[in-house]
């Protein structure tokens, strides 16, 4: 088989950086006029558009094999998610490969509890009949909907990469959204701190362990499209996948945040103290967000290869 056409949307971001090759990574965060040739001297093409334009969004997506989705649902929506889906299984009726859709979501939609507290509830990506049952009023979950109904259909490989806390340094141009968040709430106030009793339970994984799942189920859309259907009966959630690796509670992950910025001379106090639901910065949150690892993941080979948040936070934060 000759090399898929690939495209990339969100590749200026945090996430969405990750899967090109370093070469390319490498010239993409110069000025944005001469990355452009730089890109296309490496055979990238790069396009300067927006998802709400649903006419260019389809233009784009019906040359592809694969579309890697880093953009909708944060921008765009479910109108720009359904024209993905149109325009992929459009290609489907003539092209020799079955075209690939990743998407990205999160674990945002499962997001229960508040004031820190602990929460006991552990979701699968196995639980088809809870995915199937969420409100549409649940974070991402009615994009997410539309992904699901598409692997049902099978006309196309579609799958839900559902993250939590991504955290570590990526390719991309952008930082993740929780970890600067706590951060510059810190160095903003002189002291670190979380949310009520920093007890809530949230899962995690590395950006570029994240690339690497991303890669996998591409290889294994592309090597085995007969595949990837999605299993009767579970109405597309089949081909949900939880990205999560690891698992921590907020209180010592902000301490720890709150030493290393102290030992730094960033801010006056070590640690972190308690502050109220609400009152932190956007992307503090005092609810439980968290699933089993991915079996489905496991049995396709991933596996994490990067360094735990813990460790990430003192490498990214070195005294």
């Amino acid at each position: 088989m000759s090399s898929p056409q690939i495209l990339i949307l969100g590749a200026a971001g945090y996430i969405g950086g990750e899967p090109l090759p370093p070469n390319v990574t490498d010239h993409r965060n110069r000025p944005r006029g001469p990355a452009q040739s730089l890109l296309a001297g490496l055979g990238v093409n790069t396009v300067i558009g927006s998802v709400d334009d649903t006419a260019l969004l389809s233009s784009l997506v019906s040359k592809a094999d694969v579309v890697f989705n880093f953009a909708v649902p944060f921008f765009g929506g479910d109108a720009a998610m359904q024209t993905i889906v149109n325009a992929l299984e459009e290609r489907a009726k003539t092209s020799a490969v079955k075209p690939v859709f990743l998407q990205t979501s999160g674990s945002g939609s499962i997001m229960y509890g508040s004031d820190g507290v602990a929460g006991e509830d552990v979701w699968k990506d196995t639980d088809y009949e809870r995915w199937e049952s969420l409100p549409d009023s649940a974070f991402f979950h009615s994009g997410d909907k539309i992904l699901a109904a598409a692997a049902e259909r099978g006309i196309i490989s579609a799958y839900i990469v559902m993250s939590p806390t991504v955290y570590g340094p990526g390719l991309g141009p952008e930082l993740s959204l929780q970890m600067p968040a706590y951060v510059r709430y810190a160095k903003r106030t002189g002291q670190a701190a979380y949310i009520g009793k920093g007890q809530n339970i949230w899962g995690n994984v590395h950006v570029s362990d994240l690339s690497a799942l991303y890669l996998i189920l591409m290889n294994h859309a592309l090597t085995a499209p007969g595949s990837t259907v999605a299993t009767p009966g579970s109405h597309g959630w089949s081909n949900l996948i939880y990205a999560g690796l690891g698992q921590h509670t907020w209180k010592p992950i902000v301490s720890l945040i709150g030493d290393q910025l102290a030992a730094r001379g960033d801010i006056p106090h070590t640690g972190a103290v308690s502050i109220p639901e609400g009152s932190g910065d956007m992307y503090m949150f005092g609810g439980n967000s968290f699933m089993a690892v991915s079996e489905k993941a496991k049995a396709l080979g991933w596996r994490q290869v990067q360094p735990d948040l813990e460790e990430a936070v003192k490498l990214a934060l070195p005294k």
